[in-house]
């Protein structure tokens, strides 16, 4: 595991130099062929490029902060990594642009510069809201807003590639700069267009109220960027839009990143303060007193009748014990077959107590899957506790594994009491054991616990788990 973790953080540093020399290079690029085509010429060209460039510097920075998350926000940082690099490429094809604007000798390069420019500004949308999703729960509406922007991203792409065929984004003059009057209609559509489809997603999404303005504030720029390209032919600003979209563009993202990312890292942290302290509430309900007292008298009263039974309890015993200690302290799933071989333990200390009440049906279609340790075992220490200890002539408690195409479905029924679910719910007790289960398994998993049961008839609980995720250790042994 260290071993891994060295590697990840290695794999990391690479990256992150990987990325930081692309970038300088891209820097130095610009910078280059500023000072080649003397940037001085023109005032606006200088501002917009010194602008440009001072805009990639901070996005550099950003980058750097972006490597340094790691551990349970890696996906989400990866998605805002991708939209670093479009917003990068963007403003880097824009400077490499105003370093030439204006040079009629340089035409081939002013239009190539623009095309690339258009190209990554239009999937703008598209990739901050796959960012952006990243926070939401996955729904039908979530899925018909990223098929709407990404529609939207490819029309846009499609538009800049026609411009250089047929004009409808821009036009380059002769001289070597965009041409007045014309008027970018496509790209206007497409952002109100993406605009009102972000905001009805971020206003009507369960975000809380500071993530829903963080991701707000990158709206607004591209709004007023996309009115100045409608009116640009009466504003004649158009030499100053490159500067005002770079800036703020830049000045969004750094308020997206440290808001939500630092709310994110807060919640990772009560998640896993909340996730340690129902692995400690696991492990005292779980050596409860009379448990302990129940099995040593148990052991006491067979020392006279039966001392080799005796000495093999008082063994099993000492092992339940140290197994759940162990088990309560592992952050990890571990092996199904490891679970079980705890479960068994403990049904036969409980059936040294009632030889002839309670019996055990095993149905194991499969145990090469992981569960969150001590997840199954509460569920059947339940059934013995609630369902069968609670009938006078005692019952069976079935366990059974099997799959289905996407999942391992794990199921611990009884034929014991049985209780009204609904009411169950609403007694005002802690159910620690069940929840601690129901938790991990959803956190861990993305799984499900699910609880049938009937008064005088019995109860089925049902654990469902996807396949495909949590890495079990199969390194655990008595020894």
């Amino acid at each position: 595991m260290e071993a891994k973790q060295a590697n990840a953080k290695n794999n990391n540093k690479i990256s992150y130099f990987v990325t930081l020399g692309i970038m300088g290079a891209a820097i130095f690029l610009v910078v280059t062929s500023a000072v080649k085509n003397d940037i001085l010429r023109d005032k606006f060209a200088f501002s917009n490029t010194f602008v440009d460039v001072v805009c990639l510097i901070f996005l550099i920075l950003l980058f750097g902060f972006s490597f340094s998350r790691t551990g349970d926000t890696k996906k989400t940082m990866q998605a805002f990594k991708v939209f670093l690099t479009l917003v990068f490429a963007s403003i880097f094809f824009s400077a490499l642009g105003n370093t030439v604007y204006g040079l009629p000798d340089k035409l081939a390069q002013i239009k190539t510069f623009a095309t690339f420019s258009y190209i990554f500004s239009g999937t703008f949308y598209a990739a901050i809201w796959g960012y952006q999703k990243q926070f939401l729960k996955k729904t039908e509406k979530i899925g018909i807003v990223t098929v709407l922007l990404n529609t939207a991203a490819l029309i846009c792409i499609m538009c800049v590639i026609v411009n250089i065929f047929l004009p409808i984004n821009f036009i380059i003059t002769e001289q070597g700069v965009f041409a007045e009057g014309f008027t970018d209609y496509p790209s206007f559509i497409m952002n109100c267009f993406c605009i009102t489809v972000i905001c009805i997603a971020t206003i009507s999404s369960d975000m809380t109220l500071k993530k829903k303005l963080s991701f707000a504030s990158f709206l607004p720029v591209p709004a007023f960027v996309a009115i100045m390209n409608l009116l640009h032919g009466i504003l004649m600003w158009e030499l100053v839009l490159p500067a005002v979209t770079s800036v703020g563009m830049v000045l969004p993202l750094y308020i997206i990143f440290f808001n939500i990312h630092i709310e994110l890292e807060n919640e990772i942290i009560k998640r896993e303060e909340e996730q340690m302290r129902l692995r400690f509430a696991a492990m005292i309900s779980q050596i409860q007193p009379h448990f302990v007292y129940n099995s040593l008298s148990v052991i006491a009263a067979l020392c006279e009748d039966d001392p080799k039974l005796a000495g093999e309890a008082a063994i099993t015993f000492s092992d339940y014990l140290r197994e759940n200690i162990d088990f309560a302290g592992k952050s990890k799933p571990v092996s199904f077959a490891v679970e079980l071989k705890h479960i068994k333990t403990y049904i036969w200390l409980e059936q040294l107590r009632f030889p002839n009440k309670l019996h055990i049906k095993y149905d194991i279609g499969c145990t090469d899957f992981s569960v969150p340790a001590l997840s199954v075992q509460p569920l059947v220490e339940n059934a013995v506790k609630h369902g069968i200890c609670k009938t006078k002539a005692g019952g069976t408690i079935k366990l059974s594994t099997f799959e289905d195409t996407d999942s391992y479905i794990v199921t611990v029924s009884d034929d014991g009491a049985g209780f009204d679910v609904s009411q169950a719910l609403n007694d005002g007790k802690q159910h620690v054991g069940i929840e601690n289960a129901r938790f991990r398994i959803k956190e861990m998993f993305g799984g499900n616990l699910y609880t049938e049961s009937k008064p005088g008839e019995g109860t089925t609980v049902t654990i469902k788990l996807p396949k495909g995720h949590g890495k079990h250790e199969n390194n655990y042994s008595r020894g």
